[in-house]
């Protein structure tokens, strides 16, 4: 297996190169060519045989690394099922998470979700019957686009945990003061979009999107976005609030490894402190220290909603957030979603503070019930130190894309 943690192959779907037999749509060649110079293998999708080589050959394109049609996937399966993609790695020796499948139709949107792999859809190509929520691009110039900014790099993260033997792992993308250009000379933070919650245009882009977008890819490739996971948000400081600013792109999102979305999976039901202002307070000696924000504080106001009780047996659970200290919030999200069931939970943030992350455990014989609110106290925990946090993660290539974006 090609052991590379980035994409290394992209299927398409023979109408998106093809518009009638030797002709090309605009803009396919010169796709095709980039990425035959980054060595990244394309492999042709057909319903019906044919000599892929010598038809590649007549419309002026290079030929593909694999062509499969249905004759050649297992039991003859239609389009829509994952062993097309399964198929594709079995022959070139590829995991899931290091392909990309570009469709023209709800068919391919379905095989990529089953097989939890990215699908983009050719709209250059197709206007699908039904409304697909994948990714999606208008000329073949924005899959080389996706790929060059988000899919090509190896991972890299300012912060990351993996505990096997609680079944959970942390993501963080970048430190918590990264900035980061956005044109004319201005610039911005992280902290700008998920603290203060401005909107940051970058050229014609949302700042935002292009965060939650890389660090989506990021643990796509890393292997930490399963497909046919739940999403959800770690809710804010206040009652059935959650974050606005993640929320609005995961609605979107949720289908690009075949996810679920529940906004209301984790809920607040407790108004508690804001504990960056918290901690800011007391930095600049504003606060008496008299709020409580610790873990214990999380677990008086946060439980998982009854009403997804069955939602969450056996699932891996991605919780995002957009920042992490210590670790509070992510950690009582762990224990909570581990008592309800989940076998695998992931945290995935946008930041990380400098602070060492603490690995909380319940005391034993301590007892809480997930779905209430659990009136319980610091000393009900077991705390161990763990890693410090946090590097420059994908900072320099992310300003790179934050300039492109300016620029275009």
């Amino acid at each position: 297996m090609d052991e590379s943690n980035t994409v290394r192959a992209v299927a398409i779907d023979y109408r998106a190169v093809l518009r009638a037999p030797g002709l090309t749509h605009d803009g396919v060649a010169e796709l095709l060519w980039w990425l035959e110079d980054r060595e990244v293998d394309w492999v042709l999708l057909t319903n019906n045989s044919m000599d892929a080589r010598s038809v590649m050959a007549a419309a002026g394109l290079p030929e593909p690394a694999l062509h499969l049609c249905r004759d050649d996937i297992p039991g003859k399966a239609k389009r829509g099922n994952k062993a097309w993609l399964e198929a594709i790695g079995d022959r070139l020796g590829l995991r899931m998470n290091q392909l990309v499948l570009v469709g023209t139709s709800e068919f391919d949107w379905y095989t990529g979700i089953h097989a939890g792999v990215v699908h983009v859809h050719a709209r250059w190509a197709s206007r699908a019957r039904v409304k697909i929520t994948s990714l999606i691009s208008d000329e073949p110039a924005d899959v080389a686009g996706l790929l060059e900014h988000f899919l090509l790099e190896e991972p890299s993260w300012a912060f990351r945990l993996d505990d096997e033997h609680r079944a959970f792992s942390i993501r963080s993308m970048l430190p918590f003061d990264a900035r980061f250009p956005r044109g004319r000379g201005r610039t911005f933070t992280v902290k700008d979009i998920f603290t203060y919650d401005q909107t940051v245009k970058v050229g014609a882009e949302d700042a935002r999107d292009v965060l939650m977008l890389r660090l989506l890819c990021a643990a796509y490739l890393d292997g930490t976005l399963p497909g046919q996971s739940l999403f959800c948000v770690y809710p804010s400081s206040t009652p059935a609030k959650g974050s606005p600013q993640l929320a609005g792109f995961l609605e979107r999102a949720k289908v690009m490894t075949g996810s679920s979305y529940m906004d209301d999976l984790l809920e607040r039901v407790v108004r508690a402190p804001d504990t960056s202002l918290e901690r800011y307070k007391r930095s600049i000696g504003q606060s008496a220290g008299t709020q409580d924000i610790s873990i214990a504080a999380q677990a008086r106001t946060v439980r998982v909603n009854p009403i997804r009780k069955r939602k969450i047996a056996g699932k891996t659970v991605i919780v995002f957030d957009d920042f992490t200290t210590e670790g509070k919030s992510v950690e009582w999200a762990r224990i909570l979603l581990s008592e309800a069931g989940a076998a695998r939970v992931i945290a995935l943030t946008i930041g990380k503070y400098p602070s060492r992350h603490t690995i909380y455990r319940l005391r034993p014989g301590v007892r809480i019930d997930p779905f209430a609110t659990n009136d319980i106290s610091l000393a009900d925990f077991r705390k161990t130190v763990g890693p410090r946090g946090a590097e420059e993660g994908p900072s320099m290539s992310l300003a790179a894309t934050m300039q492109h974006f300016a620029s275009a």
